[in-house]
């Protein structure tokens, strides 16, 4: 049973959502495989636009915003809810920063006719050829009867290659929207600088002009190539560096360094020719990309499922590094200045979805990405907390860039008045040390001071309710509304569902771990302590179903509302009864089954959390439809390429997937290890090799009808050995881990066959 590690395209890309994505965690290329006119739309996950200051005179001011906060206050305990929702508002007054394009590189061999003996191959566009993404070497090839067309982006040597065969040389081209600087060009060489805009102002701030040009406080690009032909074949080596000096400052680098930083690696690059190179990106893989594998039979939708797999492995690992920008909307490729959502970070979902599988499904640099951003927040945050809320700790709302924009985005408060968003990060990241095999002692020294931090700002948001039980406020429940009696939509509530999940979440943690360092007298440990019992965990309505607002279920403006944020105690959250899974999937049932792209793949989590593989089948064939219908309309599912379409593009449906089928075959929230708990039709025949358990258990197995046939267990850490319990269907299993070597495990314990071999 063998993994798939290709992607395979008939003729050349005609558009962007055709063309195929390399990228080592800085530079992107969608590549377009063209072998007379090879095409690469360059990223660079650092070039965005504005900096750190570029809407700090925007701010709403501490005086502001405590008016606000108290006005809304007395308007809501009225019931006014529509006017108190007004005055929440207020707290938003700017816009995070937009991720931008560098431009289009284009490759025109001047042979492009072919015939023989020319080695340029079919004539431009012509349909006779294939395109190859090979996720297993990360590169992609086109081959011609003269030869491959071989593309990478090395991570050995921080540039984009791409070789050719051709007798009579190359001609280049480079066109970007941004800002052109400064260009210098010769045969077969080019060099460009290119700025971006001052201020990336978002598509939902009409009124305003969309983009501002200045040039103080603009990130510039330098992008540099170099080409030399040898052998009948020809070599092409760019190199893209920019102004940024790291997260959370300036982008104020002289532009002379960067065009020198450029420069340098490109002639160096170009120095080891074609063969060197190609052996050094080989030799230098990105982190964990030949660490997991996921092999499927049965049909060609199940080989699809299993190749969105592996894509969505190579699209994290190729798109996050740790220090530079974690992977955004669309991860490091993006083709235009305004695009949808200013493709930067969505924090109420979508940021900590792009990560779900950093940690189950082993893509070490994500998770290290997302820690040193959330790193920069808390910095950023503490500022935004006194200043809006009068409170200690740190906080993040819904959109955010990595200049460290942490305040409300001016905008409707459905959206942008959620101030959660650094408990959801520090649970992910918590989530993360889980899987990692360190001693709970060693995570827990590690993680405290940041946990400590995010429970004094929920403490400090805590209020008392009604009923007497502590509830925040300001609260929404992420682009939700419901109505009022009057018949008004808002989404002002207090104690929504999903915050009182996160804050249970993270004031419990900080609990365990100061109970594990023995610091259960500090005051923000003592103050959690007495408040967890004041915070209503999960809780169910009169019809049944998980409450999402502070009422008994009122009515909702969108009863089948993509998102699903209450239920995130259940997943990506680790708490599950009876009667909360019972009350969860009558919610799903309500909201239904039709979604965006990430929609469906959080459902399908949700789903597979609750152990019905009917529900998980029907989910992930809607996201393996095609995105594009017949008629024209776009919806849910795949582009041609692959992509995940909202729509449009977002990156976080290709990477949730991941997680999602990882938790189709492997769970450890529960405390044992749980294999094929809701494993769909679709999934009945595979193996998987490289899951991750907690508490760092790296798990391979294989499984054909839906009965598990063999099984390995290898502990990554000191903190995974000793005595574990697994678990497959209604039977369990004890098994000791005593060194770090793997464990093959009879399975017929587990009701399976014995093993092979």
């Amino acid at each position: 049973m063998t993994p798939p590690t290709t992607i395979r395209r008939p003729g050349s890309a005609t558009r962007w959502l055709e063309a195929l994505p390399l990228g080592n965690g800085r530079i992107g290329a969608m590549v377009w495989g063209d072998p007379g006119r090879a095409r690469f739309d360059l990223n660079e996950s650092t070039l965005w636009s504005g900096s750190p200051t570029a809407t700090q005179s925007r701010q709403t001011s501490a005086e502001d915003a405590k008016d606000a906060l108290r006005q809304a206050r007395e308007l809501f305990a009225a019931g006014r809810t529509a006017a108190a929702q007004e005055q929440v508002r207020r707290l938003g007054a700017a816009w995070s920063q937009a991720y931008q394009p560098v431009g289009a590189l284009e490759i025109l061999a001047a042979d492009a006719g072919g015939g023989p003996g020319t080695g340029g191959g079919p004539a431009v566009g012509a349909s006779g050829t294939e395109r190859v993404l090979d996720m297993e070497r990360t590169e992609h090839v086109v081959e011609t009867p003269a030869g491959p067309h071989r593309s990478f982006v090395s991570a050995a040597d921080e540039v984009l290659v791409h070789t050719l065969p051709s007798a009579a040389g190359i001609e280049l081209a480079f066109e970007s929207p941004l800002v052109e600087e400064h260009r210098l060009e010769s045969a077969g060489q080019l060099e460009v600088v290119v700025r971006a805009p001052s201020d990336g102002i978002p598509s939902h701030q009409s009124h305003l002009a969309r983009t501002r040009w200045e040039e103080e406080g603009a990130a510039r690009a330098a992008v540099v190539v170099r080409s030399r032909h040898e052998d009948g074949r020809v070599l092409v080596v760019c190199a893209i560096a920019t102004t940024w000096q790291g997260l959370g400052r300036q982008p104020d680098r002289p532009v002379s360094e960067a065009l020198d930083q450029a420069r340098e690696q490109a002639e160096t690059a170009l120095s080891q020719g074609q063969e060197e190179l190609h052996r050094r990106h080989l030799e230098h893989p990105l982190p964990g990309a030949h660490d997991v594998a996921l092999a499927l039979e049965g049909s060609e939708q199940a080989e699809l499922l299993a190749t969105t797999f592996a894509y969505g492995r190579h699209l994290l690992a190729s798109s996050s590094r740790p220090g530079l920008p974690p992977a955004t909307l669309q991860g490091i490729w993006n083709q235009q200045v305004q695009a949808p959502w200013s493709s930067n970070y969505t924090v109420n979902i979508n940021l900590e979805m792009n990560h779900w599988a950093a940690g189950v499904a082993q893509v070490p640099a994500a998770a290290e990405a997302l820690e040193a951003y959330t790193a920069m927040l808390r910095e950023a945050g503490r500022e935004t907390a006194r200043r809006l809320y009068a409170a200690g700790g740190w906080t993040v709302h819904h959109n955010s860039d990595p200049w460290g924009y942490t305040d409300p985005v001016d905008g409707d408060p459905k959206w942008a008045t959620w101030p959660m968003g650094g408990l959801w990060l520090e649970r992910e990241l918590d989530s993360l040390a889980g899987f990692s095999g360190e001693g709970a002692r060693e995570i827990a020294e590690r993680r405290f001071p940041a946990l400590r931090e995010a429970a004094t700002f929920a403490l400090d948001l805590l209020q008392e309710g009604e009923d007497g039980g502590l509830v925040t406020f300001p609260s929404t429940s992420p682009e939700n509304e419901w109505i009022t009696a009057e018949g008004t939509p808002v989404a002002l509530t207090e104690g929504s569902g999903m915050d009182r999940w996160l804050v249970r979440e993270v004031l419990s943690a900080l609990v365990a771990a100061a109970a594990l360092l023995e610091r259960d007298a500090d005051p923000v440990v003592e103050r959690a302590q007495t408040a967890l019992p004041r915070i209503h965990g999960p809780r169910i309505g009169s019809d049944g179903r998980i409450l999402e607002w502070h009422a008994d279920s009122p009515p909702e403006v969108e009863p089948r509302h993509r998102h699903v944020s209450h239920l995130g105690f259940l997943y990506p959250g680790t708490v599950s009864e009876k009667e909360l899974d019972r009350a969860a999937a009558a919610t799903l049932e309500a909201r239904g089954d039709e979604a965006t792209g990430w929609s469906l793949v959080w459902k399908t989590c949700l789903w597979a959390r609750l152990r019905r593989p009917d529900k998980v089948q029907d989910l992930l064939e809607l996201y393996l439809r095609p995105a594009e219908t017949a008629d024209g309309r776009e919806r849910s599912g795949l582009y041609p390429n692959l992509f995940s379409a909202h729509p449009p593009f977002q990156i976080d449906g290709n990477l949730g997937i991941v997680a999602a089928l990882a938790e189709c075959l492997l769970q450890s929230h529960r405390g044992e290890i749980e294999l094929l708990p809701a494993l769909p039709p679709l999934m009945a025949d595979g193996a998987v090799r490289g899951l991750r358990a907690r508490p760092g258990i790296e798990v391979d197995l294989a499984w054909a009808g839906g009965a598990l046939t063999a099984l390995t267990l290898r502990a990554v850490g000191p903190g995974a050995l000793g005595e574990h319990q697994v678990r497959c269907g209604e039977r369990t299993l004890r098994v000791e881990l005593s060194d770090l070597a793997p464990v093959e495990i009879p399975v017929a314990p587990l009701g399976g066959a014995a093993p092979v071999g």
